[in-house]
């Protein structure tokens, strides 16, 4: 998205910069009345939640090590199997031969095994927590690249209207320049500038046009949709419910307590004391209990019952330094997730201070940027009125209209940046 951004920026500065918008809004957007086909936000969010390719993949997952806890329970159960075997073998050169056919059933049950089996499952456990963890992390992250997508939609949508408005604008400052020249009130250098002004105006026009539909584009792709789908938005730009922005220290206690990402480090490091234990098994002796009960014999119709009954015990003695090279390594593993975590820390606590400064930002600059669209409208009017006159200048007409524009389209900046660092901040308390 931030690619996104860094278009839109280039857009307001060099194209939009130059059209010409004689109205700031041709009427209050937040008396829309809403058409058949149209979504508003939560349906947005909506449709991308159950329809999000990446985001169904993170749930498959979550069923995935959810299993692996009723794999490694497995292991407190015994294991029996049945078997059927038919041999023959020859002594002496061949000439004594032997026939030996047998059916039964085994069962095996490990009595103990260093506390493996505990620890296996413990982790597992742990594993699933965490997938479920990343699974809420991946949904916050879809919601918001949702919310910023539809907001900058949204943006380039009033931006897209004004550059059709400007063309139209510019075309008759033209008829104008024309007039005025054959009437000699003007000269052929009036003409080119008002002819550039046009060109600049329609250039700016397929520039936004062209952006409007790649940002839809995106937008469409997190919905699971065709990135050409044609996807009609409700504009809530303009309604801006300005919430009071608590300390940053609160915001901060916050998100240390609700990051799923955080939680998700937590059940990892548990489960990586798991796997610690899992490796330090190898140090411990292991016992189990098998059982046999078949039917053997030379011949099918002789075969008798027999069966056998026994434990066994195995002591590690020597393998080569093996279990020291296992706990070494699931060890490390562990210091290595606890760094992790503390960084992970200490970047939620920037995004947090980032996202509450740009919240800051943006509602002072929603205020600020109405005021100075207001005065530079007026200002627009007043060079127009002169120009048509004969007592203002081309020049004047020129940085007129581009301190309007400028004025306006960093108000519609202003407010899909508040709506967005609302969003980001939001997200970044993990909510």
């Amino acid at each position: 998205m931030r690619a996104i951004n860094s278009r839109i920026s280039q857009l307001c500065t060099y194209g939009i910069i130059l059209i010409v918008i004689p109205v700031l809004f041709a009427g209050s957007l937040d008396a829309q009345v809403r058409t058949a086909g149209e979504l508003n936000l939560n349906e947005c969010v909506e449709i991308g939640l159950q329809n999000n390719p990446k985001f169904q993949s993170s749930g498959f997952t979550v069923e995935g090590s959810k299993a692996k806890i009723e794999e490694a329970f497995s292991a407190y159960y015994p294991t029996i199997s049945a078997n059927s075997n038919a041999d023959a073998y020859s002594k002496n050169n061949g000439t004594q031969r032997y026939n030996n056919f047998s059916s039964g059933v085994t069962l095996s049950y490990d009595i103990f095994r260093g506390y493996r089996t505990k620890s296996s499952y413990e982790a597992s456990k742990e594993n699933y927590n965490s997938s479920v963890y990343q699974h809420e992390t991946n949904r916050q992250d879809l919601v918001f690249n949702i919310i910023q997508a539809y907001y900058r939609s949204l943006q380039l949508e009033r931006i897209v209207k004004s550059a059709e408005e400007a063309v139209k604008n510019s075309f008759l400052h033209l008829e104008f320049a024309k007039a005025k020249q054959k009437a000699g009130m003007a000269t052929r250098s009036d003409v080119l500038k008002s002819e550039v002004e046009l060109s600049n105006a329609e250039l700016s026009k397929i520039q936004a046009v062209n952006l409007l539909l790649s940002v839809k584009g995106i937008l469409n792709q997190l919905m699971g949709f065709p990135s050409d789908s044609l996807v009609k938005l409700i504009d809530d730009l303009s309604i801006v419910d300005e919430l009071p922005v608590q300390p940053f220290d609160t915001l901060l206690n916050v998100a240390l307590n609700n990051r799923s990402e955080i939680k998700k480090y937590q059940s990892m490091l548990i489960a990586q004391q798991n796997y610690i234990q899992v490796a330090k098994s190898g140090y411990y002796p292991s016992l189990s209990a098998n059982a046999n009960y078949n039917f053997a014999g030379p011949e099918l119709s002789s075969m008798q019952n027999n069966w056998w009954l026994g434990m066994t015990l195995s002591i590690p003695v020597f393998k080569g330094f093996l279990n020291k090279s296992r706990v070494n390594q699931e060890e490390s593993a562990f210091r290595s997730l606890e760094k992790d975590d503390e960084q992970l820390k200490q970047q939620i606590g920037q995004e947090v201070w980032d996202a509450w400064l740009s919240v800051k930002e943006s509602a002072d600059r929603i205020s600020t940027s109405m005021k100075a669209t207001d005065s530079a409208k007026e200002n627009l009017s007043l060079a127009e009125g002169e120009y048509k006159e004969g007592v203002g200048s081309i020049i004047q007409l020129t940085d007129a209209q581009t301190t309007f524009v400028s004025a306006e389209q960093n108000y519609i900046q202003a407010l899909a940046d508040y709506k967005i660092s609302t969003a980001q901040l939001k997200r970044t308390l993990g909510r």
